[in-house]
């Protein structure tokens, strides 16, 4: 089953504005003739001032049009609190299509003299066209860092959950998941056209699949085409495949085992290799992203985990802590007998070798301990209670109570 994707702007349209690049390397307050710190009245007033001066209908001067059309866009971008805001810290760069100032953080702008690759850089030994990459990189994937012409497309990494017993976890075990990756289309086999179809040139970036953005003083910098997503190609309305609208990607469902060594901690990630979603942007090229499957690892009645160690707590009687006996012990592959010493004291541990959990990356098996909770008696017999004062009599070295001679009374003569 297939199901076609749906985005907010596909990798065949431009979902951005488009600013003139003449435009863009122009000072909007200094076309308008203001001071940065205008307040929008004072904006306001010599916009309308100069759109009158320079309307096409009025002004038939060579360049007026163009002198027009300047002073349009300049109060396009001060009259709008954000795209001011926008100007004022990063300069012309932010009137570039497919800015985005988030990408920048809080550092400084372009137009408060600062660099905003300060950060990204890390002081240095970074390649910004990693930098550009992540701020227009490719329509839902990564790209790689080999340079414009040359990128590698990777889709976005998927995530999965399954739960498994205390016991299973132990001994290692397998699962089988459902999963809804994005893949190449079928029909089109991720070309995004009808068969018999060609594509076109991208007219955005003349085939190239990277567009250049002036940043500052000449200083150019390449990134994705997001008109075409990196391939160079565009295609008609017409040739668009109808299986998943143009895009080349479909959802489809699939079935993944997953195998889990013993071992595995609660919370530990599974990596699978390509079975993540396939990228969008770039053609039917790229590879797709990985599968991480979150384990959890359900509680134990019985035992309690640290590393490779089990803890387990048995109860015993009074009486064998004190003369010592057998107990049976739980482990995880069946109870045992584990002989308990003589004057066991309550909490004392007892180690059994190779009885933990196997080592995750080694041949190897924890401990299991074995904590001791005596238990005491709260009611007892006679016979019970006697043969006990009897005992605590020979530890006080006092005769035994219940063994004690009788008191007779001397009667006196009667007078």
């Amino acid at each position: 089953m297939h199901v076609v994707l749906s985005f907010y702007g596909t990798p065949t349209q431009s979902s951005f504005h488009s600013t003139s690049s003449a435009f863009a390397s122009k000072d909007p307050y200094s076309v308008l003739g203001v001071k940065k710190d205008a307040p929008a009245s004072e904006i306001k007033k010599a916009y309308y001032s100069l759109a009158k001066k320079y309307h096409p209908d009025v002004n038939k001067e060579a360049g007026a049009k163009e002198r027009y059309q300047s002073v349009q866009e300049a109060y396009d971008t001060l009259s709008d609190e954000k795209k001011r805001a926008a100007y004022d810290q990063f300069g012309p760069m932010s009137q570039q299509p497919g800015f985005d100032p988030n990408a920048f953080g809080a550092g400084g702008g372009f137009g408060a003299g600062g660099n905003p690759f300060g950060d990204m850089f890390g002081g240095g030994g970074a390649d910004p066209g990693d930098v550009f990459s992540s701020l227009f990189g490719a329509f839902g994937g990564r790209a790689g860092a080999r340079g414009a012409s040359q990128q590698v497309f990777v889709g976005d990494d998927m995530e999965a959950s399954i739960t498994i017993p205390f016991e299973e976890m132990a001994k290692g075990t397998s699962r089988t998941i459902h999963t809804t990756p994005i893949v190449n289309c079928p029909p089109c086999n991720g070309e995004g056209i009808k068969q018999g179809a060609k594509p076109q040139t991208c007219r955005a970036c003349n085939g190239t699949g990277t567009m250049t953005f002036v940043v500052q003083s000449g200083f150019t910098m390449a990134s994705t085409c997001q008109s075409c997503g990196g391939s160079g190609k565009k295609v008609d309305d017409k040739d668009m495949c109808g299986s998943c609208g143009g895009i080349g990607k479909v959802r489809d469902r699939k079935q993944v085992d997953v195998k889990i060594p013993a071992g595995v901690e609660d919370g530990m990630r599974i990596k699978l290799a390509g079975q993540g979603n396939a990228p969008v942007g770039g053609g039917k090229g790229g590879r797709p992203g990985d599968l991480y499957v979150k384990v959890n690892v359900s509680p134990s009645k019985k035992f309690r985990r640290q590393g490779n160690n089990l803890y387990t707590d048995v109860k015993i009687p009074f009486h064998t802590a004190l003369l010592g006996g057998t107990v049976r012990v739980p482990t995880l592959e069946k109870e045992v007998d584990v002989q308990v010493p003589r004057g066991t004291q309550p909490g004392e541990e007892l180690v059994l070798k190779g009885r933990g959990v196997k080592h995750l990356y080694k041949e190897w098996l924890g401990d299991l301990i074995v904590k001791f909770n005596v238990t005491i008696p709260r009611s007892l017999t006679d016979d019970q209670r006697t043969a006990l004062e009897a005992y605590v009599a020979t530890l006080e070295g006092k005769p035994n109570p219940t063994t004690s001679t009788e008191s007779t009374v001397e009667s006196k003569p009667k007078n």
